[in-house]
């Protein structure tokens, strides 16, 4: 099934006319700043060399001006983070910067009620098989290594290309703020983290089970607009990126705990089966909160190099049906290997980083469709393209 809605609106020419900036990782050893402008140009502000050789994730503190950025250092023996000091004109400073276990891939941030002044964060290392988390001075951008949790398994999984060692890919907060999970890829399991309000630190607590071969990557919370109570309906999509479904889960927190009932689990590809050499990649709630996007790698599907978004309906007009999940359609992702995308509400747009294409692409965000719509603009840059973000 594939559909494309070209949907270009007034609202989206009066929100044009606001510049701003977006950050992408490089594989070529860059953190790049550019500018989309007034009439939807993307163009280089500046570049930096300082997270390392290998930049694959990057995470924002707008307010305080710190972006994190974490080094994979594909084939070494270890990874860094480090934090950048960002500057209006685009100019990105070294702030700080840690050697971590190898291959770090994804980080998040968390809080602490009984440590307000603080923040934290927790980063999957997919070559070694850990999961780490550091405390902040947000202001700073410093930060000290607080845990290190490794990981083995006694057998590969059932594709043992993918699953030779445990393989942590993702990671994701609750709506409470209370836990913390991390898709293991490798493994086959979410594991699941208790966030001690007193000290921040994070506690190993029963993990969620997947099916074998499946191969969790990312996750995404979805719960009513405007409430994180345990008592509102709360859902928990994982993307899975070996076996290209999407699972959804019903969250409860019987007792302060917390627990996981499937709902659902189909194809990012409908009733069709997932193109040979596919593999799903980044999850997101769109920003009106009734549909979930799944980005589809190397499948082709709108011909060479010419990857998907998959978009399914979670919850209708009032937001109360999120449990009746529905595959809705293909979109364009104008490009090859869609690793990660950011939606930017306030703007109505998408930004994609094109792994493969090697460059980033902007398009309109269609808020009648829920989905990707109109390219807008493109970038080509130096070396493979693993993460953008916006800087609003």
């Amino acid at each position: 099934m594939k559909s494309f809605s070209i949907f270009f609106t007034a609202s989206l020419l009066g929100h044009a006319a606001l510049a701003t900036k977006l950050y992408a990782a490089s594989y070529a050893g860059h953190v790049t700043s550019l500018d989309l402008s007034e009439a939807n140009e993307l163009s280089t502000l500046s570049q930096t060399t300082e997270c390392g050789s290998s930049p694959s994730w990057l995470m924002l503190d707008s307010p305080n001006r710190v972006l994190y950025c974490l080094d994979e250092a594909i084939g070494a023996s270890n990874g860094t983070i480090t934090t950048l000091r960002t500057h209006p004109d685009g100019v990105l400073t070294k702030l700080a910067q840690l050697k971590t276990p190898a291959g770090p891939v994804m980080s998040a941030m968390y809080s602490a009620p009984g440590i307000p002044n603080r923040k934290f964060f927790a980063v999957a290392h997919y070559s070694g098989s850990s999961v780490t988390s550091y405390s902040v001075d947000p202001a700073q951008g410093l930060f000290k290594h607080e845990q290190t949790f490794t990981y083995q398994m006694t057998a590969p999984g059932p594709i043992a290309s993918r699953q030779d060692a445990p393989h942590p890919h993702g990671v994701v907060v609750d709506p409470t703020g209370r836990f913390v999970l991390v898709p293991d890829l490798g493994a086959d399991i979410v594991r699941v983290f208790h966030v001690n309000p007193l000290t921040g630190l994070l506690e190993p607590i029963e993990p969620l089970a997947v099916t074998p071969g499946s191969g969790p990557r990312h996750g995404v919370f979805w719960a009513p607009r405007g409430s994180n109570s345990t008592s509102s309906y709360v859902y928990f999509y994982l993307v899975q990126e070996l076996s290209n479904e999407l699972s959804g889960f019903r969250v409860t927190y019987p007792g302060n705990k917390i627990a996981f009932r499937k709902i659902y689990e189909g194809s990012t590809y409908g009733h069709e089966s997932a193109p040979a050499g596919s593999k799903a990649a980044e999850i997101a709630i769109s920003p009106e909160n009734n549909h979930i996007v799944v980005s589809n790698r190397l499948d082709n599907t709108f011909g060479p190099n010419k990857d998907s978004f998959a978009v399914f309906m979670c919850a209708d007009a009032s937001g109360k049906e999120a449990e009746k999940v529905s595959f809705l359609g293909l979109y364009p992702a104008y490009g090859s290997s869609p690793r990660h995308f950011s939606i930017a509400g306030t703007r109505t747009m998408v930004a994609v980083a094109l792994e493969s294409s090697q460059s980033v692409a902007v398009a309109q965000w269609d808020k009648r469709s829920g989905a990707p719509g109109t390219l807008l603009s493109e970038k080509k840059l130096d070396g493979e393209i693993p993460s953008v973000i916006w800087d609003l």
